[in-house]
C-alpha cells in the first residue's frame, strides 16, 4: 500500500467519526419537494423532478424523513409500502455530509420502524457502479436478487437488492 493510499484511508476513518453537530431528523412533507428536487439534482444522475418528487410524497403509502441541519435538508429517504413489503424509493445525502453517518442513521431507521409495522421483505434498486451505496446496503442485510439492464434513464443498469425481516 503506498503512503498516499494510506493517508486518505486515514483521512476517510477521521471524517467517518466527525459527529455531525445538531443534526435532527423529522418526517418529509410534499412541500419538501422544492428543496429536494436541488438535492436530487446535485445528487443523482437521473434526478426526479419537483412534481415526481411532490406527488409522490403525496401518496398515502409513501413516508420519509429528512436529516437536517441548520435548518437544511442534508440527507433524506422515502420508502413506499405495499402490505408487508417496502421498497425504498429513495436515500441520498449532500456529497459534502457524505462518509459521516447520515445515511446509514436514515437506513437503520427506517429497518427500525419497518420491522416494528410487520414488514417482511424490502427491496430496492441502486445503481451498478454505486459501490458506495451497495456496502451500505449490504452491511444491513440486503442481498442481491437480480440486475435489471438499462434501468436508469441514462442506460446504466440496476442492482435489485432485497433484505428479509
Amino acid at each position: 500500500m503506498s503512503v498516499g493510499h494510506s493517508k486518505r484511508k486515514s483521512f476517510l476513518s477521521l471524517r467517518q467519526r466527525e459527529p455531525i453537530p445538531k443534526l435532527r431528523i423529522r418526517p418529509l412533507e410534499p412541500e419538501d419537494a422544492r428543496e429536494l428536487s436541488y438535492l436530487e439534482l446535485e445528487i443523482f444522475p437521473s434526478p426526479w423532478s419537483e412534481n415526481s418528487l411532490r406527488s409522490c410524497l403525496e401518496l398515502s403509502d409513501v413516508e420519509g424523513e429528512a436529516a437536517i441541519l441548520n435548518d437544511s435538508i442534508v440527507g433524506y429517504m422515502f420508502v413506499q409500502y405495499a402490505g408487508v413489503e417496502a421498497h425504498i424509493l429513495n436515500l441520498g445525502v449532500r456529497e459534502k455530509f457524505r462518509g459521516r453517518g447520515i445515511g446509514k442513521r436514515l437506513l437503520e431507521r427506517f429497518l427500525d420502524r419497518a420491522e416494528k409495522r410487520g414488514t417482511l421483505v424490502c427491496f430496492l434498486e441502486v445503481r451498478l457502479g454505486n459501490r458506495i451505496a451497495q456496502k451500505l446496503y449490504f452491511d444491513h442485510g440486503f442481498a442481491p436478487l437480480t440486475i435489471r439492464k438499462k434501468y436508469y434513464p441514462n442506460g446504466e443498469d440496476a442492482l435489485i437488492l432485497v433484505r428479509h425481516f
